[in-house]
């Protein structure tokens, strides 16, 4: 019985040290408790994203214009519901929210033919790929009778469930920097984002899966490209590039897969190509069809787009010099909002949190190994072209349609824009030399340990911040 009982533990605990596992449990406990935690509505443009989720839902993929501004026909319940979640809470640290919502929302009926129409400039140009898991949220929520408010609970938990099984999928398979991954994915902005119903959860959760699908086919010796694994990346990849637009870049990551595993270079470079241009047509594609519902979602001035691009062509070089400039002088901004961003722009973990993140995600992705490979300077050149496009990509984007025209600098950038890039940051790191036998002995310990502490203190500023 003894053996018995020991066998059964060595295997509880090889279950809850891999790094899938490990990062599957931590996630599904905070993501939970941030999901019921953070009070509905309040995480930053959560109420437009579910005005977007629940156009979708009831079958409309292209929004519309009325009179004079984009948005949809929305049931009157979802849109008063959204705004006395909202109430005066942004931006106002003494308002704190008041639970009694809850119970009195949770009662109003959701009366789906009381329509009316809400403006909701910024998502409803979002293609309705990132809502997928809301709409399924929605409409299981509609089949039980939820209330607008029980619906966003719906769509909140559906779209935790997709980033969970993304994230642990790509854990599973990635041959290199499983921990670091793992670790990566549980900062406290991640967790927060993906327990809401923001695009997030889904373009964090597809970049990671899509990044750790070309790591396995590059670093894994035994795993062989054949027709089906080229249909899949084809679509991982269009679903990325569509989520998000801004990431129309990392289908690049296939010039790290060896052309041994093709027969023949010249196949390899057609499916390259014919990677590269779907990605690059299936955004333009999807840019053309809302282009003519897109408005300015800024009110205190005004942008032109068409006008910013023109200055961009004509002089390239002062556009990027205008780009770098801004991150350079942002740089500690973005720092902070990547790794401890919470809601709007006005909650943010500790400032000691961000830090301590760093510091520990740096040292796993120096000492975490994997499969015993090379990552070799071509493939860690790939990793920051990807980076540095990814970057400008966002640069531009923001300079369209969030910056005046001709400014002198890139106005909207946020940390967390490059959430779902970081792993080819910290891959950079990736060596087989440096190692700590303590390190590699207790790496499961120092994770649960290490993402428990800012987690926990995620949870705390969370609490103190709506309720105490």
């Amino acid at each position: 019985m003894t053996g018995v009982k020991e066998s059964a533990s060595g295997r509880l605990a090889r279950l809850l040290t891999s790094p899938q596992n490990a990062f599957l449990l931590l996630a599904s406990f905070f993501g939970v408790v941030m999901l019921f935690l953070t009070p509905p509505a309040l995480v930053g443009d959560e109420p437009n994203h579910f005005f977007r989720a629940y156009q979708i839902s009831d079958g409309t993929i292209v929004g519309v214009k009325h009179e004079g501004y984009s948005g949809g026909w929305i049931p009157e319940s979802v849109l008063v519901t959204n705004r006395r979640l909202v109430g005066d809470i942004e931006m106002h640290h003494d308002v704190k929210f008041d639970t009694n919502l809850i119970t009195e929302l949770r009662r109003v009926p959701l009366d789906e033919d009381n329509k009316v129409f809400v403006a909701f400039h910024n998502t409803v140009v979002y293609s309705p790929v990132a809502y997928v898991p809301q709409v399924i949220g929605i409409w299981a929520g509609k089949a039980v009778g939820a209330s607008a408010l029980g619906l966003i609970y719906f769509a909140r938990f559906v779209n935790l469930l997709f980033f969970l099984a993304l994230a642990y999928s790509a854990i599973r398979i990635t041959p290199v920097h499983k921990w670091t991954f793992a670790f990566l994915w549980l900062t406290p902005t991640t967790v927060f984002q993906t327990a809401s119903a923001s695009v997030d959860a889904f373009t964090f959760g597809i970049c990671f899966f899509g990044i750790a699908c070309f790591l396995r086919l590059a670093f894994d010796d035994d795993v062989q490209v054949d027709w089906r694994t080229i249909a899949g990346l084809f679509a991982v990849c269009l679903l990325a590039v569509l989520s998000k637009q801004a990431y129309v870049l990392l289908p690049a990551l296939f010039l790290i897969i060896p052309r041994a595993k093709f027969r023949s270079p010249g196949i390899y470079y057609l499916i390259f190509i014919l990677l590269i241009f779907s990605c690059i047509a299936a955004v333009v594609w999807w840019s053309a069809t809302v282009k003519p519902i897109f408005m300015s979602y800024r009110g205190d001035i005004e942008t032109d787009p068409d006008r910013q691009l023109e200055l961009i062509l004509d002089a390239p070089l002062d556009f990027l010099k205008i780009a770098v400039a801004s991150y350079l002088k942002l740089y500690k901004y973005y720092f902070v909002t990547f790794f401890g961003q919470l809601t709007w722009l006005d909650l943010f973990v500790p400032k000691w949190v961000t830090v301590y993140l760093f510091a520990i995600v740096t040292g796993f992705a120096v000492l975490d190994k994997g499969v015993n490979t090379r990552i070799s300077t071509f493939d860690k050149s790939i990793f920051t072209a990807v980076i540095a496009g990814t970057a400008l990509v966002v640069s531009v984007l923001l300079y369209l349609s969030w910056s005046p025209v001709g400014a002198d600098r890139v106005a909207g950038i946020q940390g967390r824009y490059f959430i779902p890039v970081a792993p080819l940051f910290f891959l950079l790191l990736f060596n087989q030399k440096l190692r700590w036998g303590f390190f590699e002995r207790r790496v499961a310990l120092i994770f649960y340990v290490t993402v428990t502490i800012s987690l926990a203190v995620t949870v705390y500023t969370v609490t103190r911040r709506y309720y105490l």
